[in-house]
């Protein structure tokens, strides 16, 4: 494991498949939530399961610090008043569980699935799946990360994955990988 947290912007989105992928629609959000935390460079502790990085610790532990420029989203804070909070919240786990396919698990996203294939992206031309959610409540989030496992599993195409909840009220992630079953 390298030391200390890894530091992970933003912007750094924007270049993901940037011609198929509007990665904008994800960050804005994202940076609006986390500056209501007043939390910059915003640290999220992450529990991996079954992921395999040089920046994961022997105990499933990675640590991350997510940033932004200033001038990549201002007055950001508008969004709060503008789009229902649990949106927001689930649209910022987007942007976390992006950054933490493409740069951690070193996936490319593909595409979007469609509703009820049971994960929400196709990962590395449609090889692997997505699952994301995001939540505020931390009494939930375990449990809720155990679910979109169950969930991911059940996709009709047979495809194992990667899942991620975030709570944004603790900081903390879960990210695991789900073989196809």
């Amino acid at each position: 494991m390298e030391n200390g947290p890894i530091k992970l912007s933003f912007e750094f989105l924007e270049s993901v498949s940037p011609d198929e992928l509007w990665a904008r629609f994800f960050i804005n959000p994202a940076i609006a939530l986390m500056e209501w935390y007043k939390k910059f460079p915003f640290p999220m502790d992450i529990e991996c399961e079954r992921i395999i990085s040089k920046h994961i610790n022997d105990n499933g532990q990675l640590q991350i610090e997510l940033s932004w420029r200033p001038d990549t989203f201002p007055h950001s804070i508008r969004l709060l008043k503008t789009i229902q909070r649990e949106v927001v919240v689930e649209y910022s786990a987007v942007a976390v569980a992006f950054l933490l396919v493409t740069v951690i698990a070193n996936c490319t996203i593909t595409e979007v699935t469609l509703r009820g294939e049971k994960a929400d992206y196709f990962l590395n031309g449609r090889e692997l799946m997505l699952e994301v959610s995001g939540t505020e409540n931390s009494k939930t989030a375990k449990t809720r990360h155990k679910e979109k496992g169950v969930q991911l599993q059940s996709n009709p195409y047979g495809k194992g994955g990667y899942v991620v909840v975030c709570c944004f009220s603790n900081r903390i992630a879960h990210f695991s990988f789900h073989p196809p079953l």
